[in-house]
């Protein structure tokens, strides 16, 4: 009987040794990146990942190489961290003020959208001295646009204007500021149901 428990014990082992190494890379569920090659990297995202210092780098091991490396903006197209709803994408940030002719700053921006989506929602964590704080973006057909809260009504009613019935409901309030991705959301299946 103990022959039959170890034998049991060592083929249990070795399926999950081997069930390990398979999955050791190019698995969903594992952090990866996007290089500027738009190539697929899978690997471990490691580090301080507080909000300011997410926006500006990251660190990252290849699982095929084990090297690891910092990537800031503008080095890689974007980062996913396994499990999460949102990914870093790598933008230009353009502060107030800054004149049309001007360059901004290389950033990582929080996406709450999925690829396809037609408009897309950002988060980026700004620090000004020593208070930090989250701005809302907009992208459509590549324009970056600030989501005002103080405007959040007026502002968003106009930017949907071509989908009607989304505009009547954001004029009439039935979403709450907080329900920002759910309205970018539904705009986006609206969207893609008549391409």
């Amino acid at each position: 009987m103990k022959v039959i428990l170890s034998l049991f014990a060592i083929i249990y082992l070795f399926s999950g040794i081997s069930y390990g190494q398979k999955n050791k890379d190019d698995k969903p569920g594992r952090d990866f990146i996007i290089n500027v090659a738009d190539d697929t990297v899978w690997g471990k995202i490691s580090g301080n990942l507080t909000p300011s210092t997410a926006s500006l780098k990251i660190s990252f091991t290849d699982n095929k190489t084990s090297t690891k490396r910092s990537y800031k903006p503008y080095q890689i197209k974007s980062w996913h961290p396994q499990g999460l709803n949102y990914y870093f994408e790598s933008k230009e940030y353009r502060p107030k003020g800054l004149r049309a002719e001007d360059q901004g700053y290389a950033v990582f921006m929080k996406c709450f959208t999925p690829y396809e989506g037609s408009v897309r929602y950002y988060e980026y964590y700004n620090t000004d001295g020593s208070e930090g704080y989250y701005q809302s973006f907009l992208q459509k057909r590549g324009e970056m646009v600030e989501v005002k809260f103080e405007k959040f009504y007026a502002q968003l009613a106009e930017y949907f204007a071509d989908y009607p019935e989304l505009s009547a409901k954001i004029k009439d309030k039935k979403f709450k500021k907080t329900q920002l991705a759910e309205i970018v959301d539904e705009y986006n299946m609206w969207y893609n149901r008549k391409a």
